[in-house]
């Protein structure tokens, strides 16, 4: 055999061995439309807050909460207050919200909490769509420009 057919399967050996070796498996982030059943029936915590594309620092998150039954019917807590209302989830992540249904609680805060709450409450009125991701574990509802994102996590029924 040639010299350089030696270093050429030489090199394809490496080559792929390299490949065979070095091959990383990432895992593949899924993120599902949301549907009423998918949605409904689950309470969901806060864990992270953007309002026009910017981060807002919540302090006590735990006190943020989303919760519907298969009716529609929402409830939470919203930091102070808790808030009530009526939303229809599409097979297709469709938020139709009736925003004449909702309602607060009008409890006195801090400044600050008086503040995160309205940001949450103004966040929650402008979401258009639900999305689902790491196997139903968490929930996320944001407007179709992605300016209002609102993300959480299944803290059970």
């Amino acid at each position: 055999m040639s010299r350089l057919v030696q270093v050429w399967l030489v090199g394809a050996l490496l080559v792929i061995g390299g490949c065979l070796t070095n091959r990383v498996e990432e895992a593949q982030v899924v993120q599902s439309a949301g549907s009423m059943g998918a949605v409904c029936g689950k309470k969901w915590q806060l864990v992270r807050l953007r309002v026009r594309g910017a981060v807002v620092p919540i302090q006590r998150p735990t006190d943020f909460t989303f919760l519907c039954n298969l009716q529609g019917n929402v409830m939470g807590r919203s930091g102070i207050n808790t808030y009530r209302g009526e939303v229809q989830v599409t097979g297709n992540g469709q938020l139709l919200w009736d925003t004449s249904s909702f309602v607060s609680t009008k409890m006195s805060g801090s400044e600050l909490q008086i503040q995160q709450e309205n940001t949450y409450l103004f966040a929650l009125a402008g979401t258009r769509q639900a999305f689902t991701k790491s196997r139903g574990s968490r929930l996320i509802l944001r407007d179709p420009s992605g300016e209002i994102y609102i993300e959480y996590l299944n803290a059970g029924p």
